[in-house]
């Protein structure tokens, strides 16, 4: 990991309403910022860099707000821990608000910091300064941020940076913005400003369930004989992991998980019946059918899993639901999803229901879950082709430290039952969203994230996906960032290939032009050579197997000498097809 080592010594002389934000920073723990540079900003960068010597927290740099976000969102994703990011005026802002949508939507901590042009018109530079203002900033963002504040004072400076920190880290998480004026930035102090004791002014713990509640949800347990747990969001904890595994044995349960919130349950147990999925696919609903017990924990959009699509089988179970996720809704966007059904609904944390069922179910012997595991068939090898199935076995039979690696992020159709999740760095969850463009900055964060847990970081990520935000990797290679991408290169936005050609079948049109505005072709992306040209090694194009496996190997090889490096993997877009249903999530 490098980063940049100023000359001279640091300033430690708190002297500049800048430098109060800078303290606070530092106090709060975060060992890095990213940011791209702005002028609105200028003081708190100098307080960064001549008073804290860009140590704790160091600066990022990223060629994109985006990718400011996006990597301190990875790196919450890696850790579980906030990072803090910048973002220069009211344009910046705007260039990240993609980023912060999705830190919202993957209810992922990130203390973001901006800045506004001189709140005093008197101090404003001619044009710049003025279309760089705006009277409301955080207004941008109020509705996918848990907390915006401008404060006018360095006292209030200090107020407004420990509410947000507060509140960044109460569960459900959620990132905050701190708008700085630039006037008061670079004003000086004109006496010695007092910092509070942190330990004063710390999160609550996630609330536990009412005992009324947990009483009755034994109740329902016992009287259950064929009970489902719908394991959602989840902490990073080991301890909560193997509690998770300890109630699913007692309860001799089917466990489902799902892909958008990453590892929370071992994917490879008997309990756990279907492959994690992005939507339930026929066979989960089957098994939800059968069921007469849910047992939802902070489960991503429940009425979806509960109400079946026309003609599927009813959910006639008993429910029971956990979440504390109702704490952020709002009536400015649909990310609530519609409102579930529920027997019994505690506005409790997760972890701390699993952990009071498991005190109030008392010891009891294993038992093996109610129906026994559905395992996919694994497609037969076509010799003379690429798919997203054998780049995933090949990438398995080829990683000997398998539980020691941390998949950033999966492309559309990877095979999860071909490299099982065993803990909760092994997969690390979608980008919250649904948009593209942010899987570079992502995977930057967690390989960032992961290099204090001694991970190693993979993501597969589709081509679409990645060239919208690919210059991010610049900043993995500059700041020494070890990571490994592989590019499942379809030359598409295939996804909504698939979506044309739904919608041609309906109407009775032509299939065969679906891929007329979807085609990434004539000319061809050659996303080596582009990684290439920031410093990282590009492998690729990659198109016989006989090349796979020895980019996989070369790959490797670079990641475990701590590099950066692209594999550019072109798959035939047929071969890309796996559980290509219609449902309205863009990806590539």
């Amino acid at each position: 990991m490098h980063l940049d080592k100023p000359e001279g010594q640091p300033d430690d002389k708190v002297a500049w309403a800048s430098d109060v934000a800078a303290q606070m920073l530092r106090r709060f723990g975060f060992p890095y910022v990213s940011l791209n540079p702005g002028a609105s900003y200028r003081g708190l960068h100098d307080s960064i860099v001549n008073h804290l010597g860009n140590v704790d927290p160091g600066m990022i740099l990223c060629l994109h707000e985006d990718h400011a976000i996006g990597i301190a969102h990875g790196y919450a994703k890696a850790t579980g821990k906030p990072m803090a990011a910048i973002v220069h005026s009211n344009v910046g802002l705007m260039h990240g608000m993609m980023g912060i949508y999705n830190a919202f939507c993957d209810r992922m901590p990130v203390f973001i910091m901006g800045a506004t042009g001189p709140v005093d018109a008197h101090q404003r530079r001619p044009w710049i300064d003025w279309i760089h203002t705006s009277a409301d900033q955080g207004g941008m963002v109020r509705d996918i941020v848990k907390f915006d504040n401008q404060p006018s004072s360095p006292e209030a400076i200090i107020d407004a940076m420990l509410r947000a920190n507060i509140m960044m880290r109460t569960e459900p998480c959620g990132p905050t913005y701190i708008c700085f004026d630039a006037g008061l930035q670079e004003s000086s102090l004109d006496k010695e400003i007092t910092f509070p004791d942190l330990a004063r002014f710390q999160p609550p713990v996630p609330p536990r369930p009412a005992r009324e509640d947990v009483a009755r949800a034994v109740a329902m347990i016992k009287a259950a004989k064929r009970p489902v747990i719908l394991f959602g969001r989840g902490t990073h904890s080991s301890e909560d992991w193997n509690k998770r595994v300890q109630l699913a044995e007692h309860l001799g349960a089917c466990v489902m998980t799902d892909l958008k919130t990453g590892a929370v349950f071992p994917t490879d147990h008997p309990a756990h019946v279907v492959e994690p999925f992005n939507q339930l696919g026929k066979t989960a609903r089957e098994i939800l059918g059968e069921a007469d017990l849910v047992l939802a924990l902070e489960w991503v959009d429940l009425a979806g899993a509960l109400h079946p699509p026309k003609g599927g089988p009813k959910v006639t179970a008993k429910v029971i639901y956990s979440s504390l996720d109702q704490a952020v809704h709002n009536g400015a966007h649909m990310i609530f999803q519609a409102t579930p059904t529920a027997d019994l609904y505690m506005a409790a944390g997760a972890e701390a229901v699993v952990s009071d069922l498991l005190e109030a179910l008392g010891p009891g012997a294993k038992k093996e879950p109610w129906r026994a595991a559905v395992r996919r068939t694994p497609k037969p090898v076509n010799p003379d082709r690429i798919t997203v199935e054998l780049i995933a076995s090949t990438l398995r039979a080829s990683v000997k430290d398998h539980d020691n690696v941390s998949l950033a992020a999966l492309c559309r159709g990877w095979p999860c039952d071909a490299w099982p999740f065993h803990n909760s760095s092994a997969y690390l969850g979608k980008d919250g969203g649904g948009g593209i463009g942010s899987g570079g900055a992502l995977s930057i964060g967690a390989a960032l994230g992961n290099l204090s847990l001694g991970k190693k970081t993979i993501s597969i990520l589709g081509d679409g996906d990645f060239m919208m935000g690919g210059n991010a990797i610049w900043t993995a290679v500059k700041h020494k960032i070890p990571l490994m991408i592989i590019i499942n290169n379809n030359q598409s936005y295939f996804n909504d290939e698939l979506h044309q050609e739904v919608v041609a079948k309906r109407r009775n049109r032509p299939v065969g032009n679906r891929w007329i505005g979807q085609a990434i072709s004539g000319p061809g992306l050659d996303i080596a050579k582009f990684v290439e040209a920031q410093g990282a090694v590009g492998i690729g194009p990659i198109k016989t197997q006989a090349q796979l496996q020895a980019a996989i190997t070369r790959g490797l090889e670079i990641l475990d000498a701590g590099g950066v490096c692209l594999l550019d993997v072109h798959v035939p877009p047929d071969e890309d097809r796996r559980d290509a249903s219609s449902t309205g999530v863009r990806n590539t």
